[in-house]
């Protein structure tokens, strides 16, 4: 994690009020060297492997601030719980999710940036997040139909 991206961190902590903890720092280290979709569970298991003594507590409260100050944003949910993805230079894109198999293939285009980008103009808006979930089946789960 570069140096100027913990700066912000902290700076985005304290302007809301809050207290810096190592725990928030070393959540938000953790999830943005995972580098793909993730869900509460798998961040505390990496945590637990590493012998942090985190709680998936402390993970939850953490996760709307990450989403707020533009860090990580939701991305889909299954089977009752919600996954995640840092949003941190990442491209506009968007989901293929298998209802069967569950597997999530992402697809960037920068025909997806030029459009969000002329909407927002567009419309006067100012855009804090996106997602485009796409549900079918994968090649392999069509095939064994």
């Amino acid at each position: 994690m570069s140096d100027s991206l913990l700066k912000d961190f902290k700076k985005f902590i304290k302007n809301k009020g809050l207290k810096y903890t190592p725990e928030r720092e070393e959540i938000l280290k953790e999830i943005l060297e995972v580098g793909d979709h993730f869900d509460v569970e798998a961040i505390y298991l990496r945590l637990k492997e590493r012998k942090s003594k985190i709680s998936k507590a402390s993970i939850y409260r953490t996760i709307p601030l990450l989403i707020e100050g533009g860090y990580i944003q939701e991305v889909y949910k299954q089977e009752g719980h919600s996954h995640y993805e840092v949003t941190i230079n990442k491209q506009p894109h968007l989901h293929f999710i298998c209802v069967k198999c569950k597997k999530v293939e992402e697809v960037g285009d920068e025909r997806f940036l030029h459009l969000i980008k002329e909407y927002e103009k567009e419309r006067n808006y100012k855009l804090l997040s996106y997602h485009l979930e796409i549900f079918g089946l994968c090649l392999n789960c069509q095939r064994e139909i």
